[in-house]
């Protein structure tokens, strides 16, 4: 499969990347309001409150703010990566793959778009290859 405008379709990939970092900020945002409400509640003081056969669980608070700031951490990832492939630094192909990686878990549009965006940052042109004698 040859790719017409490599460089064009890395751009677009960081575009895209950008986009879906801009998503995750909000929602990451609303999530940690959401652990704020969470925590405050009665149905935390309820699980916290809550044996387990034999021993008691205690979970601390600080252990619900887990899900946001993995969130928090992906949204960073894909803005830097976006970022990167946009201006087609070097260091973006790299670390796109990072993101690329993530999405292979999003069944089933971001398993094929995770996919795409690997063969994508992998793939080197038949001019290149002539040029470096790769076969």
């Amino acid at each position: 499969m040859d790719l017409k405008d490599h460089d064009n379709n890395l751009r677009i990939i960081g575009k895209i990347f950008i986009v879906i970092g801009l998503i995750l900020v909000p929602i990451s945002l609303s999530t940690f309001f959401f652990v704020d409400m969470f925590i405050d509640s009665d149905l935390w003081m309820e699980i916290r409150e809550m044996d387990v056969v034999l021993f008691e669980l205690r979970p601390p608070a600080d252990i619900a703010y887990f899900l946001p700031i993995m969130q928090t951490l992906g949204s960073i990832i894909f803005l830097i990566s976006g970022y990167g492939l946009a201006l087609e630094k070097i260091w973006g192909k790299k670390f796109a793959i990072v993101p690329a990686v993530l999405l292979l878990f999003k069944f089933p549009i971001g398993t094929a778009l995770g996919g795409y965006m690997i063969y994508a940052i992998h793939y080197v042109p038949k001019e290149e290859q002539v040029a470096n004698g790769v076969d």
